[in-house]
């Protein structure tokens, strides 16, 4: 009895097309070499042992039901839905960082635009030096990636372990920002003079000969490859920013002192200094081993500080001697010297996660604003110019995003 009731159930669990187990001498005994197999098996007891795993397998494959078969293949499917989900939310926050930044730097080229014509442009007994300038916003910005190194490490001691291993120990990886350091100083030095000597519309809209120099030297020295659209959007801003920039509106009192043409030659050197200085300094961040945008900072600050030092004295070491470093200083150069270093770390972090074109679109952006501020602070008038160039402006940065990175972000938005 209890052998046909075994033998009932094993047809009823056949028809169910399910496996009923055996035991394993009756495998090896049924099982014959299949040619299929990967490897031709040998006589004896490996043959044994080969038959036997290829039936277990089999066995394990043919236990799964279908339904579950289905259901695994449609979390997987599933899985790699949300892989590509996830890889086009992280593209997707990068680009949100990016943006960010570019907000940033354009609040801060606004104000510092206006700072720095309005520090050197005011009625004031003593005008304080821009030597001197230059040398404080070195220290600020040194004092800053300090702290912010403390701050990502954790403690002073483990800050002066990092600043050891990367920047002391390392000497040839410090040496390599020597260059753009020295770049910087000079470049400084010259924007606070065409500042002295160039009104407020003129200093901002020859200022972004930059545009041109970094995209000229980001072709020369990364090898990037501009777009027919991204030149032609540059020559459109290029136009746009001049005719926001046209002096034919009123502006302030013209101090005689000026001279235009001495101020014109500075900011012209100034953008072809920043232009080569901006790119050769983003090659080496993306080109090097990974160290932090503090560090860079803090190798660039062991030659700039001495540099603007030994700049400082031999341009205006008599006044020094006679009446300080710091003569002339009130809230609004403090201000302007903070302000200083606080944009050329924007900067910095910009082009580790933008690049120098981009940051060059935000700092035109900030020029409409900053000639809405000037009208406040400098009398100046816009007319029916102004508005045509502010709309070339926006334009050429809408058709400088419509570049072949950007329509690469928008099809991975589509998942197939």
């Amino acid at each position: 009895m209890e052998g046909d009731k075994s033998e009932n159930d094993a047809k009823e669990l056949k028809s169910n097309d399910q496996v009923i187990d055996v035991e394993e001498s009756q495998l090896l005994l049924e099982d014959e070499y299949n040619p299929n197999d990967n490897e031709m098996p040998k006589s004896g007891k490996r043959n044994k042992i080969i038959l036997k795993n290829n039936r277990r397998k089999e066995r394990g494959f043919k236990r799964i039901p279908n339904f579950a078969k289905n259901a695994a293949l449609k979390i997987h499917e599933k899985m790699k839905v949300s892989m590509k989900m996830v890889e086009i939310q992280r593209e997707s926050s990068g680009i949100n960082i990016k943006m960010l930044i570019l907000i940033w730097l354009t609040f801060q080229n606004s104000a510092h635009n206006l700072l720095i014509r309005y520090s050197r442009a005011r009625e004031v007994d003593d005008m304080f030096l821009a030597t001197s300038a230059v040398f404080n916003t070195e220290i600020v910005k040194i004092i800053i990636c300090l702290y912010m190194v403390v701050y990502e490490t954790g403690s002073i001691n483990s800050m002066i372990r990092q600043i050891n291993s990367q920047v002391i120990k390392q000497p040839f990886d410090t040496l390599k920002v020597c260059i753009p350091a020295m770049i910087y100083i000079v470049q400084n030095n010259l924007f606070y003079l065409a500042a002295s000597h160039l009104d407020a519309a003129s200093f901002m809209i020859t200022s972004q000969l930059k545009i041109f120099t970094t995209a000229l030297f980001s072709v020369i020295l990364l090898r990037k490859s501009l777009l027919k659209t991204q030149w032609f959007a540059l020559l459109i801003l290029f136009l746009g920013v001049s005719l926001v920039q046209m002096q034919t509106g009123k502006t302030g009192v013209i101090d005689p002192d000026q001279k235009p043409f001495i101020g014109l030659l500075a900011v012209i050197s100034a953008c072809c200094l920043s232009g080569f200085a901006g790119v050769y300094f983003e090659k080496i961040l993306k080109g090097s081993a990974p160290v932090s945008i503090w560090i860079r900072n803090v190798q660039m600050a062991i030659f700039a500080i001495p540099a603007s030092f030994l700049g400082m004295y031999m341009q205006d070491g008599k006044v020094i001697m006679e009446k300080g470093i710091y003569f002339g200083y009130d809230f609004v150069v403090w201000l302007t010297v903070f302000w200083y270093g606080v944009g050329g770390l924007s900067v910095a972090v910009c082009i580790k996660y933008a690049d120098n074109i981009a940051k060059n679109f935000a700092t035109s952006v900030s020029i409409i604003l900053s000639t809405i501020g000037s009208m406040y602070l400098f009398s100046f008038i816009p007319n029916a110019l102004f508005s045509l160039g502010a709309s070339l402006v926006i334009f050429s940065i809408f058709l400088y995003s419509s570049s072949n990175t950007f329509v690469k972000f928008l099809k991975k938005q589509t998942i197939v």
